[in-house]
């Protein structure tokens, strides 16, 4: 293992991940938030990584301030030519229920015969790599150890309700908020306008595709994959559908009582008990039927 501690005034830790990123086979970044500017340092030889077919990853935090519009919008063109880039968005403490605020700044690359960790204060901008007065810490290893326990971190971030892949769509009203805060944050969040957007990207980005199968997407799943009777599925073959869906994703599902709890907790998502918009995805022939089916909205239904 080789181990150093870098200032960008010692050596600007863009380089090292510059060189890092050519000579990966899979990349890792989690970061708290990015810029364009960040992107701009990096382009070179993610474009040549990608070429190569290797497996990128971007996690970036939200917050309508630090993440710009810019930089997301590269992500997702960049998406479009290149299958092994992936790119997620991390929601905001309010959207994941917590009063985690998300601050990583993670950078993990497999080269197949050694493997680099980068943890410490840069966030993906062009000052965070080049410029600022930022401090990380570098280790490589031949024998994994620090590089498994920080996949682990980065993989609890990956998989988890919070991610979200941005589209155009959301970039768009995401932009508008962007740039009223820049213009003047303190008169754009009292602007009814902007809390009108605001709550309309919280809506998207409980929509868009994620990470993690939710028990939503798990039974509409089951309505594509089952045979049906009549257009109707039967909630105990819907239940046994997802029950066998949550083994093969190794799913972090509590699988005691499964006959009184999973297929409860079906039930209220097809009964709509879980929100006015999973009301409008499934219907039943009678309550007491068992017997669902999806709504024409369940049938193009591409969320969590």
């Amino acid at each position: 293992m080789k181990l150093q501690i870098l200032s960008n005034l010692n050596y600007p830790i863009g380089n090292i991940i510059n060189q890092e990123l050519i000579q990966s086979k899979q990349s890792r970044i989690a970061v708290a938030f990015m810029k364009y500017t960040g992107l701009k340092v990096i382009e070179s030889s993610l474009l040549k990584n990608l070429e190569n077919k290797a497996d990128v990853e971007i996690i970036a935090g939200l917050d309508f301030k630090s993440t710009d519009p810019q930089a997301i919008k590269f992500l997702i063109n960049l998406k479009k030519n290149y299958k092994s880039l992936k790119f997620y968005c991390f929601g905001d403490k309010k959207d994941n229920k917590t009063n985690i605020v998300f601050h990583p700044k993670i950078y993990l690359f497999n080269s197949g015969k050694e493997m680099t960790s980068i943890i410490g204060s840069t966030n993906l901008t062009g000052g965070g790599l080049i410029s600022n007065f930022e401090v990380n810490t570098v280790i490589k290893e031949k024998q994994p150890l620090y590089f498994l326990q920080l996949e682990a971190i980065y993989n609890s971030i990956k998989f988890t309700p919070s991610i979200f892949e941005p589209n155009e769509d959301y970039l768009f009203g995401y932009s508008d908020v962007y740039k009223a805060l820049m213009k003047n944050e303190e008169k754009a969040i009292k602007d009814k306008g902007i809390k009108r957007v605001i709550k309309e990207i919280e809506r998207k980005e409980k929509e868009l595709p994620g990470t993690v199968p939710t028990m939503k997407s798990l039974i509409i799943e089951a309505f594509h994959k089952l045979p049906k009777d009549n257009e109707y599925i039967h909630l105990k073959d819907i239940g046994d559908y997802v029950l066998k869906r949550i083994k093969e994703e190794k799913l972090d599902f509590n699988l005691t009582n499964y006959r009184a709890n999973l297929r409860k907790t079906i039930y209220i998502d097809l009964e709509g008990y879980g929100g006015k918009y999973n009301k409008e995805l499934f219907k039943t022939k009678n309550i007491y039927s068992g017997l669902f089916q999806l709504t024409n909205k369940g049938l193009v239904y591409e969320g969590r």
